[in-house]
């Protein structure tokens, strides 16, 4: 018994015991964390793209292709807006092309269409010009087989809102919208909320986009009539390309698109 208690008590007295001294081995260190990947870098051409659902309709002054089309689809808009023009076209590649026309019904996209050539300036806005963009997209509309009934719309790109430029702007119209529903097609037009207001008021359009320049006139108060079919966003690099993303309004789903 002394004999034991002298053996415990001297291996007590040790400060520590190597598992190696009665043969057992030592636990393996945790092995280090794995080194992660650094994420991707951003695409700069997809900088600015939405949430998907957060928008509904896109428009574009540039050729769709698959890939835009591919993006599109992720973001779940179903819509795409591409340009009329005359044949001297404002910017190089402009106009819709048939091929577009194809790929979008291969990919189940709705289009719509707006007719602009230099409407940012209000010269532009005379009876002439009224009856030759009209017919020109008459002409357009034929030859990509616009659906009777879908609208054409016709671009107003400024901050007009005196009565001598209101004028102007209702002359165009006047001569453009009798032979676009003579054609049989609705007539929109993009703008101010000033000229929103006044050419759905006379009746001239069925249809009005409301333009992304907040600091144009009658912004707030024509959004609040509910009376817009879409509200454009400030442009965004979106799938390769250079694009402006619109919320389209619930409550007027049919904004005179067509599926091709």
């Amino acid at each position: 018994m002394k004999t034991f208690l002298f053996i415990v008590l001297a291996l007590a007295s040790f400060p520590s015991i190597d598992a190696h001294a009665f043969g057992k081995k030592p636990a393996s260190p945790a092995p280090a964390p794995a080194p992660q990947p650094s994420p991707p870098p951003n695409n700069p051409s997809d900088k600015g793209c939405p949430s998907p659902g957060a928008v509904q309709a896109v428009d574009l002054s540039m050729p769709v292709d698959q890939k835009f089309l591919d993006a599109m689809k992720t973001l779940k808009v179903n819509t795409v807006i591409r340009y009329y023009d005359h044949t001297n076209e404002t910017l190089p590649g402009k106009t819709l092309r048939a091929a577009e026309v194809d790929l979008l019904a291969r990919n189940g996209f709705d289009l719509m269409v707006v007719f602009q050539h230099n409407n940012n300036s209000i010269a532009s806005f005379t009876p002439a010009r009224g009856t030759s963009d009209a017919n020109r997209s008459l002409q357009l509309a034929a030859q990509f087989r616009q659906t009777q009934g879908s609208a054409i719309y016709f671009g107003v790109d400024g901050s007009w809102s005196s009565s001598t430029d209101l004028a102007k702007v209702k002359t165009y119209f006047e001569n453009a919208s009798p032979l676009v529903r003579g054609g049989g097609f609705k007539v929109g037009a993009y703008g101010s909320g000033f000229i929103c207001t006044e050419l759905l008021k006379s009746g001239l359009v069925d249809y009005c986009w409301l333009a992304n320049a907040k600091g144009w006139p009658g912004y707030s108060s024509f959004y609040a009539t509910n009376k817009w079919t879409m509200v454009q966003k400030v442009p965004q690099d979106c799938g390769g390309k250079n694009v402006d993303f619109n919320v389209v309004n619930p409550q007027i789903p049919d904004l005179g698109q067509f599926r091709p």
